[in-house]
């Protein structure tokens, strides 16, 4: 999931940025379980708004959280993609059991 960030009020990308990480790593000790793939720098170029934008890629787990944090928080925010991230994708695909093996059939 691909989340857009823009500045908001007095607080400027990277600060927006830092607490979002923050509440990250507050909530999921462990890193495998964190909500937040990745982000990106700060757009070059404005966005078609005129607002300069941040990008996060967010796991699927996380996708509440964080429109829950950036809602509650009062943070300017769009959602550019609701795809799982290739990451997830790989993941998902190497955790399929292929058809062919012989199913596991229980008897009581």
């Amino acid at each position: 999931m691909n989340i857009r960030i823009y500045k908001t009020g007095d607080l400027d990308l990277e600060t927006i940025g830092d607490m979002l990480w923050q509440a990250d790593r507050q909530a999921n000790f462990h890193p495998d379980s964190r909500w937040i793939l990745k982000s990106s720098s700060i757009g070059e170029f404005p966005s078609e708004n005129g607002r300069l934008y941040k990008d996060f890629y967010v796991k699927w787990i996380g996708r509440e959280a964080v429109i829950m944090w950036l809602c509650s928080n009062q943070i300017l925010f769009e959602v550019t993609s609701f795809a799982l991230l290739s990451e997830e994708q790989e993941a998902l695909e190497n955790t399929m059991i292929d058809e062919e093996q012989e199913t596991f059939k229980h008897m009581n």
